[in-house]
């Protein structure tokens, strides 16, 4: 009796720390790739790999998680975005607008942002290896924790 207690408590105390997986508004990804509009939207663990998002317009948007792995960003409004965890390996982001946006833990590796704006952004714990500031304005960006193995800045 013991033992079937003690195991049932276990499968349910499992089951309660289980956290769902948030995911993506279909119908919000379908705007984006279509209207390249998509301010506010839910696009939490959305692949958009290779996308070509240039001139994107993501006030607000939540890209928790989401994969960018060589996505085009040129200019795109990433204003007040969550990006926490997201990959951005790769990824263009010249001229990028992302003035408070959240990276959080994010793969920057290897990613362009040339001229880009992310005044008061949060890369806490980002990797930022190989990754290009070039003419960045970086001011009030906090850094906390990154890897910042040979970032290019000027």
């Amino acid at each position: 009796m013991k033992t079937k207690l003690i195991a049932m408590l276990a499968i349910l105390g499992s089951i309660w720390w289980v956290k769902p997986v948030a995911a993506y508004d279909p119908v919000q990804l379908q705007q984006l790739l279509q209207t390249k509009q998509c301010g506010g939207c839910d696009l939490t663990n959305a692949n958009l790999t290779g996308a070509n998002l240039s001139q994107a317009h993501l006030i607000g948007a939540d890209l928790t998680g989401a994969n960018l792995r060589g996505s085009n960003l040129t200019g795109a409004n990433l204003e007040g975005a969550d990006l926490t965890g997201a990959n951005l390996e790769k990824a263009n982001l010249t001229r990028a607008f992302a003035t408070n946006a959240i990276f959080n833990e994010s793969n920057l590796t290897g990613a362009n942002l040339t001229n880009a704006s992310l005044l008061h952004a949060n890369l806490r714990r980002a990797n930022v290896s190989n990754t290009i500031f070039k003419n960045a304005n970086l001011a009030g960006a906090d850094f906390t924790g990154s890897n910042y193995n040979l970032a290019i800045a000027d």
